[in-house]
Order: structure tokens, then sequence, then C-alpha cells
């Protein structure tokens, strides 16, 4: 039981009473078992991003605004499960980050190789957040784009999303990485035998990114040079990429391609 905890917990009881709920009735609304909801309000439990994305829509409003009233009930309010401002990386993930031969190399190692690209040898694997993160960092690519979304539906449920949203923060790459997360879940017509668990990680993941989302464009592939091919561009944009500021004529058989990765 730490201070946080507990501030979130009676932070939960004050909203939900407000709200005239009975403990009950809000793990009904959440689809949670009533005994969770006691132990969170005890500040015998923690929550993660899921369950704070539920708490967030039950009471209609954001994450930001409920990390906002519970950052004045604790010191160090808003470290519960919830992403970190800067997580902790491996050695080798700067190395990645910067250079894209090394980069394409750790994708290599999770199943990504294009055709036409000589395979750099690498001495340790990345976790996969760390390889995703710093594809993002070349994502205008479009040979890079198009496979992380397969490879992000592969990963899904075992991703550590807290990591890789907050990761992707301080790095300015909420937008990209939310692109990823919004064409993977373009796959669901077309990827069978994929567990149920992965798209709602993946949907709740979406909904975490849409509250940081930055208000500046992401091209993939060459930007356009005039003032009309950018609007004749953008007009071929799909509105699920279009929603994430990303210009780009993506289609789906584009990331079909890969799969299954």
């Amino acid at each position: 039981m730490n201070n946080t905890d507990l501030a979130f917990g009676r932070l939960l009881r004050d909203k939900r009473v407000k709200l005239g709920l009975s403990q009950t009735g809000f793990a009904r609304k959440v689809r949670w078992p009533q005994t969770t909801v006691s132990r969170i309000e005890q500040g015998q439990r923690s929550v993660d991003l899921t369950e704070l994305l539920a708490v967030a829509r039950t009471f209609r409003c954001s994450v930001a605004e409920l990390l906002g009233e519970l950052e004045g009930r604790a010191p160090g309010a808003g470290r519960t499960r919830v992403p970190a401002a800067q997580p902790a990386f491996t050695p080798g993930f700067s190395v990645a980050f910067a250079s894209e031969d090394a980069m394409l190399a750790q994708l290599a190692r999770y199943g990504v190789k294009f055709m036409g690209v000589e395979e750099q040898p690498v001495f340790a694997t990345l976790p996969i957040e760390e390889v995703i993160l710093a594809a993002l960092r070349f994502a205008e690519d479009p040979r890079i784009f198009e496979a992380l979304p397969a490879l992000t539906l592969k990963y899904a449920p075992r991703l550590d999303w807290n990591k890789l949203i907050s990761g992707a923060a301080p790095f300015r790459l909420q937008n990209r990485l939310g692109m990823v997360v919004a064409a993977a879940l373009q796959l669901k017509a077309f990827a069978g035998g994929v567990d149920k668990e992965a798209w709602s990680a993946l949907q709740c993941a979406h909904d975490a990114l849409a509250e940081g989302k930055l208000d500046r464009d992401e091209v993939v592939g060459p930007r356009p040079k005039t003032v009309e091919a950018l609007a004749f561009l953008r007009s071929r944009t799909p509105a699920w990429l279009a929603f994430w500021h990303g210009l780009g004529s993506a289609d789906l058989q584009s990331f079909q391609r890969w799969l299954p990765l």
C-alpha cells in the first residue's frame, strides 16, 4: 500500500459516490468484480492503463483530467501504473534509435525483413517495445510504416503498453505510434485467428494515445513540395490516418502483405 494508491482509491470513491453509484453499480459499468473496486478504493491495489481508461470513460472525463485531480491528493501522484515520463531503456536502444541500419537489424530479429537490405549483425535483441520505438523514428519510410501494424498486432497482448506509450512522448512520436495502432485496427477483417485480447489492447492504446495527440502533420513518404501537391495528398489520406494528422495514400493491401508475420 502506498500514498498514490490510497489517494487514487479515495478519488475513485468520492467520484463514485458523487454519481450516486454503489460499488456494485460502478463495478458493472467498468466490468470489474465488486471486490476489485473495493480493494482499489481501500488503496490495496494499483490500477493499470487499461483500468484507468475504463475509470475515465465511466466518469466521462479524460485520463489527463483524472490524473490532474489525483495530483493534489498525494505526494508523487501520477506514479500509479500509468505511463511514466521517461521509461528505462536498455543500452542498445540509443544505437537502434540513431541508426537506421541498426534498427532494421533489430526488426529482422522479430521477422521483419526487407528485400534488398543486407542484414546487419546483432549482438543482443532489444525488447519489442524498444524496437517499435526505434522504427517509429524512421516511419516516414513507407516500407517501415507498412510493416509495423502487423508487428504491433502480433505482439499486442504481450506489449508493455505503458513503456511504449510513455516512451513515444519524449521523442514526440505519439502521433506515429497512433498511426501504427490505428492501421493495426484496420486489419481486423483480414487477420484471422487473432485473440480478442489483442484487439482490446490496441483499442485501449489508441484511446490513451489520443489523449496526447500532437497538432502537427506526419507525412508517410516524400513530403510534397507544393501546396497543391500537399492538398492532393491530403485528399487521398484515409480518415483513420488523418485523425492522427497523418498524410499518405496508405491502403489496406500494403498492411495485409505482412500478415501473418
